[in-house]
């Protein structure tokens, strides 16, 4: 009897130990956000001509430790990494096919900042006259030294970047096409997440912009919600997430539809459908027990018409 004991005791703590084991790594790793300088803004979406001078932009650094601290300013080339809106820092810009790192001018390549203060750095962009036309991509990163990831212009310490997205004049393709348009098949309740993954097959960053409709069985409109749009890089896929609130009791089969443009003139359309089951467990139960009753009621009936028939024979 002991030893049985000894083993259930073994077991209920080696279930403890793994239930709380990612916990405290992931309290370990941290949220990959730096605690030491903030850079606003985290992204500038800007606009030339070939030839022509982007200046007098500004960012501002903040230094949100107790110590005076110096930042090194350096610019590099990016790329899309990955679907999440995650980045790839270039070193390398003449070979990157939209690179705008060499075209950028810096007033100051370090500064010093005292405790808790703020400095504010200047920048600009000199276009050459056979720039090409369409999208270009690089990132002004601020730190105090050593190697970096930089996703969606926040910070992964030691350093913090602010993403450039320049958009030079002229004549380009614009194509993009939806890779995916889903959700989940069942769901009890409101929120239900509504993702999209959208091609740019461009040769410039888009946006879409637009809305989801969401219709019943009948096609009646039962809500419409704004498209949760996201830059998407040249030659990448990136994944939107849209989440649909109701606050109304929903049961039954429903339909999300986008309608969405695109593009400098955000003249190209985007399309795409998805449907979905929307059902509370307790009304699932509920119609169980009633089927239940009246196929009960229904058997019942049948067998009293029989004892009925039967005596009057």
């Amino acid at each position: 009897m002991k030893q049985y004991n000894f083993l259930k005791i073994l077991k209920f703590s080696t279930m403890l130990f793994l239930f709380f084991l990612p916990i405290a790594l992931m309290a370990e790793g941290g949220t990959g956000s730096s605690s030491s300088v903030t850079v606003i803004p985290p992204r500038f979406e800007l606009y030339g001509s070939p030839g022509q001078s982007v200046s007098d932009q500004t960012i501002k650094i903040v230094n949100e430790q107790d110590r005076e601290a110096t930042y090194q300013i350096e610019v590099a080339d990016f790329s899309a990494a990955g679907e999440d809106g995650g980045v790839e820092l270039h070193d390398d810009q003449s070979d990157f096919t939209y690179s705008l790192a060499k075209w950028i001018r810096i007033d100051e390549k370090s500064v010093n900042i005292g405790p808790k203060k703020t400095a504010f750095i200047k920048f600009g962009i000199d276009l050459p006259k056979n720039a090409e036309p369409g999208g270009h991509y690089a990132s002004i990163i601020v730190g105090m030294g050593g190697g970096a990831k930089v996703v969606n212009g926040a910070s992964v310490n030691p350093r913090i970047a602010s993403l450039v997205l320049l958009r030079v004049a002229g004549t380009v393709d614009e194509k993009a096409h939806i890779e995916s348009f889903i959700a989940p098949k069942y769901s009890e309740k409101t929120p239900i997440n509504l993702e999209l993954r959208i091609k740019n097959r461009g040769q410039n960053h888009i946006k879409p912009k637009g809305t989801i409709v969401i219709t019943n069985i009948l096609g009646v409109k039962v809500d419409e919600i704004p498209l949760n749009g996201e830059n998407v890089l040249p030659g990448s896929i990136r994944k939107m997430n849209t989440e649909w609130k109701h606050n109304k009791l929903l049961s039954g089969r429903y339909t999300a539809t986008l309608v969405a443009t695109y593009g400098e003139k955000n003249n190209q359309p985007l399309s795409a459908s998805v449907s979905f089951i929307v059902f509370p467990k307790y009304l699932a139960g509920l119609y169980s027990v009633g089927i239940v009753s009246a196929a009960a009621v229904f058997i019942k009936r049948k067998k009293v018409k029989k004892i009925l028939h039967n005596l009057t024979k």
